[in-house]
């Protein structure tokens, strides 16, 4: 008896495959996009973290205040300039250009300007913190055929794997 006999054949999942599923211009699965989000989770975590650390041993104990107002500059500086910069400009963040996908407009294919991609992350950050729409832009991109998640469909953008 070999193995697989009793329950029949097993089926590879789709992202184990070279399927459609890799080919350029289909959607990306959620659990690339996923390992993205990761990838672009630890680059925030250690280039917001890193100067803060540094500031912090550099100020007396005195200039909490400095240090306060520098950390919440420098968390809205990185949440308005790094996601939106980079799709806008390169088509991707590091995260998503790694596993070879792109945020793309879904009308023609092309680059989302700076306000589409800043409004695209901003929403996506809102969904994020809110349990409710956290599981709807999951679902959301589970369920539709472009795996567009809310943040995607709010401004008509949809995140494919890059023909590089």
């Amino acid at each position: 008896m070999s193995s697989g006999d009793d329950l029949g054949p097993i089926e590879p999942y789709p992202w184990m495959t070279s399927g459609s599923r890799s080919q350029p211009g289909s959607p990306a699965d959620p659990l690339r996009r996923a390992f993205a989000l990761a990838i672009d989770i630890v680059i925030a975590v250690v280039v917001i973290l890193a100067p803060l650390v540094a500031l912090d041993r550099l100020l007396p104990d005195t200039a909490g205040g400095v240090w306060l107002s520098s950390a919440a500059l420098w968390c809205l500086a990185f949440l308005l300039l790094y996601s939106p910069l980079s799709v806008s400009r390169r088509g991707a963040t590091v995260g998503k250009r790694l596993l070879g996908m792109e945020v793309v407009r879904d009308a023609d294919g092309g680059r989302l300007s700076y306000g589409a991609a800043l409004v695209r992350h901003v929403s996506n950050v809102v969904m994020a913190v809110v349990p409710v729409f956290l599981i709807a832009n999951g679902s959301a991109a589970n369920l539709s055929a472009k795996k567009q998640g809310l943040h995607d469909r709010l401004v008509g953008s949809r995140v494919v794997m890059s023909g590089r």
